[in-house]
C-alpha cells in the first residue's frame, strides 16, 4: 500500500553537508509526512511508493534548512543600533537599560512576541537566546510556542558589577531557575528548552557560579555565556578572580564547561583555553557581526577550523541585525573563507553544536522539515559557492517567501 498524507515541493535546493561542503540540486525535491519527517531529499523525480500531494510555492524558489542563530538577546531585541561605545560601556549606556523592561509582564509579552515573528520572516527556526527575569523566560517561552518556533530560551544569571535593578538573589534565582526547568520539562513541547546563562564571569560571585554549576549539573541543563569577547572584560575576569589562571579556567572551576555549554565569541584565548574548551566539548559559537560592531577583535577562525562544534550567532543587539545571510557576510569579511562553510555554520554546524543535527540543521531522511523557501536572482547552472554568494552578499534581494517547521508552514 503506498503512503498517503505526503507533502512534496520542487524547487532548487541548498543542503549543507560538511563545513567545506555544500550540495546544489537546481532542480530538486522534497517530501515529508504528517508528522513533519523528510522521506526524500534529492533531484526530482518520480519516487517507487510515493505519492505525494505538491506543495503551492514560488516558482524559480531555493529551498535551506532552517537557519540556526546559536547566540542572541531577547532583552535588548528594542536596543538594536546604539553604538559609541565598546562592551564593558556600551552595557552600562543602552543595554542594562533595555534588560530591566522584561520585568513588566506587558513589556515582556511584547518584546518576545515582535522578536519570534522577526527571527521567522528572517528565516531563522531556532534561536539560542537570553532573556532576562521571571517574567521574561515566561513570556518567551509563550510567545515561542505561539509562533511554532524552536528556541533554547536562557535565563540571565548576575548578582554583581551590575546596576541594583538586574542584580539577583542569588538562591531565590535558583529557585525559580528549577522551577522553570520543571515547567520546560512537564510541558511536553519538544521545541522549547530552558538553559541557565551565567551573564559572563565578572557578573557572577563565585558562590553564584557554583550554585549555578550545580544546578545546571542535577537538572542536566544547557549552559549560555559569553568568554573572551573584550581585552577589558579579560582584564575585569583576572581582578574578580585574581586566583584563577584563565577566563575558561573560572568557568570549569565551577563545573561551567560542559558538552551543553555554550560559549560565545571566544576571541581572546590562549592554547591552553582553547585545549581545555575542546576537552570539555563546549559549544563555540563565532559572532562576528556583533565582534566588528563593537570593535572586540577578530575571531581567529584558524584555530577553530576543523572543531566539531562550532556555529554562528547574531549576538542582537550588539550584532545590528537579525538576519544570519548578514551575520554570514561579516564572518566573510573577518576571516577569508569558502562559504559553504559559514552556510554550515548556520545550519547544520549549529544542530552539531546543539546536539540536535539528527533532528535538524540539514535536509536529510528521517530529519525534521525545518525549511525555508526563498527567492533570489540565481543560475541553475551556477555552483553551489555561486548561489550562496547571490544568497550573502545580496541578502537585501533576497525575499523570504515562507517558513515550516516539521513540515507546518509557521511564516507567513
Amino acid at each position: 500500500m503506498k503512503p498517503t498524507g505526503l507533502t512534496g515541493i520542487r524547487g532548487s535546493i541548498l543542503n549543507p553537508l560538511s563545513v567545506d561542503r555544500c550540495e546544489w540540486i537546481p532542480d530538486g525535491l522534497l517530501v515529508y509526512d504528517r508528522a513533519g519527517q523528510i522521506l526524500y531529499c534529492g533531484p526530482n523525480k518520480k519516487i517507487p511508493g510515493i505519492k505525494y500531494k505538491p506543495l503551492n510555492a514560488p516558482k524559480k524558489n531555493i529551498i535551506i534548512p532552517g537557519l540556526i542563530d546559536c547566540h542572541s538577546h531577547l532583552s535588548q531585541f528594542d536596543a538594536i543600533g546604539q553604538t559609541g561605545f565598546t562592551l564593558l560601556d556600551w552595557l552600562k549606556n543602552h543595554i542594562y537599560p533595555a534588560e530591566v523592561c522584561l520585568n513588566n509582564k506587558k513589556n515582556a509579552e511584547n518584546i518576545s512576541q515582535r522578536y519570534f515573528q522577526v527571527l521567522l520572516s528572517s528565516g531563522i527556526t531556532f534561536s539560542s537566546l537570553y532573556t532576562n527575569f521571571k517574567t521574561g523566560v515566561l513570556a518567551a517561552r509563550r510567545q515561542a510556542e505561539k509562533a511554532g518556533i524552536r528556541a533554547l530560551i536562557g535565563y540571565t544569571l548576575m548578582d554583581r558589577t551590575v546596576p541594583g535593578y538586574l542584580k539577583q538573589n542569588p538562591a531565590r534565582t535558583i529557585e525559580e531557575c528549577r522551577v522553570l526547568s520543571g515547567l520546560f520539562k512537564k510541558s511536553g513541547n519538544e521545541r522549547l528548552s530552558f538553559s541557565l546563562n551565567p551573564r559572563f564571569a565578572p557578573a557572577c560571585t563565585p558562590d553564584y557560579l557554583k550554585m549555578i554549576g550545580q544546578l545546571a549539573q542535577n537538572e542536566d541543563l544547557y549552559i549560555q555565556t559569553h568568554l573572551s569577547e573584550n581585552l577589558f572584560e579579560v582584564s575585569a575576569v583576572k581582578k574578580a578572580f585574581p586566583k584563577v589562571k584563565t577566563y575558561a579556567e573560572v568557568y570549569d572551576r565551577f563545573g561551567l564547561l560542559t558538552e551543553k555549554t555554550l560559549l560565545a565569541h571566544c576571541i581572546h584565548l590562549s592554547p591552553a583555553e582553547r585545549d581545555l574548551i575542546g576537552k570539555r566539548g563546549c559549544g563555540v559559537i563565532h559572532c562576528p557581526s556583533s565582534n566588528l560592531f563593537l570593535h572586540s577583535g577578530r575571531f581567529p577562525l584558524e584555530h577553530w577550523m576543523h572543531y566539531p562544534k562550532l556555529a554562528l550567532g547574531s549576538d542582537i543587539a550588539a550584532g545590528p541585525s537579525v538576519s544570519m545571510l548578514d551575520v554570514m557576510r561579516d564572518g566573510y569579511y573577518a576571516n577569508i573563507q569558502k562559504l559553504s562553510g559559514l552556510f554550515y555554520m548556520a545550519t547544520l554546524g549549529g544542530a552539531k553544536t546543539l546536539g540536535m543535527e539528527k533532528t535538524i540543521g540539514s535536509l536529510k531522511k528521517g530529519k525534521q522539515a525545518d525549511f525555508v523557501i526563498l527567492k533570489t536572482v540565481h543560475s541553475k547552472n551556477a555552483s553551489a559557492e555561486d548561489v550562496l554568494s547571490r544568497i550573502i552578499f545580496r541578502s537585501g534581494q533576497v525575499e523570504i517567501k515562507k517558513v515550516f517547521l516539521a513540515g507546518q508552514e509557521v511564516w507567513p
